[in-house]
């Protein structure tokens, strides 16, 4: 898969005689399952939706409306080309796509602490995982660590500039 590709879902087990498939959204947009989106797999095989029910997050694909068709495509994972996505997934002030955060710069002050490597959502929140820089893994630090995404330690990011300026971070680097 090209890496200008998002995960946005898994397909679970077949529903009914007609195709359908309980669909596993993985993403924070479900707006973007409507009749006629394109999605992806792994080969980058286009699957189009034909019908989406979204109270019980069903949906039948173009080409695939009988039982023993939409086997075939359970457990696939589907991919959004990163294009539609931000066409069709609208961010409100201050939001982010997880694809815009990962890779950036993390700073404290001018000190750089390393990248953002993936982000996970625990409880009510989220926290940005950090591979820590080369020159603090040698002076001793650990080589990945956890910054929550909050006021209290994210001041600033910056997509264009792919930085991310925080607080009180450093801390929680040397205490991990």
């Amino acid at each position: 898969m090209k890496s200008d590709f998002v995960e946005v879902c898994i397909l679970g087990k077949t529903v009914g005689l007609k195709g359908a498939l309980k669909l596993h959204d993985r993403s924070d947009f479900p707006n973007q399952f409507k009749n006629g989106a394109k999605f992806y797999d792994i080969n980058s095989k286009e699957f189009v939706i034909k019908s989406y029910d979204r109270n019980n997050n069903l949906v039948i694909f173009e080409n695939y409306d009988s039982i023993d068709l939409a086997k075939t495509l359970v457990n696939y994972i589907l991919y959004r080309s990163i294009n539609d996505t931000i066409r069709d997934c609208k961010l409100a002030k201050d939001e982010f796509f997880y694809f815009d955060i990962i890779g950036c710069n993390v700073f404290e002050d001018k000190i750089l602490l390393g990248e953002v490597i993936d982000i996970l959502e625990v409880g009510a929140g989220f926290l940005f995982s950090i591979k820590t820089e080369g020159d603090l893994v040698k002076a001793g630090l650990n080589s990945n660590f956890y910054i929550p995404y909050n006021d209290n330690f994210t001041q600033n990011i910056d997509i264009k500039s792919k930085k991310i300026q925080v607080k009180n971070s450093l801390d929680i680097l040397k205490n991990s």
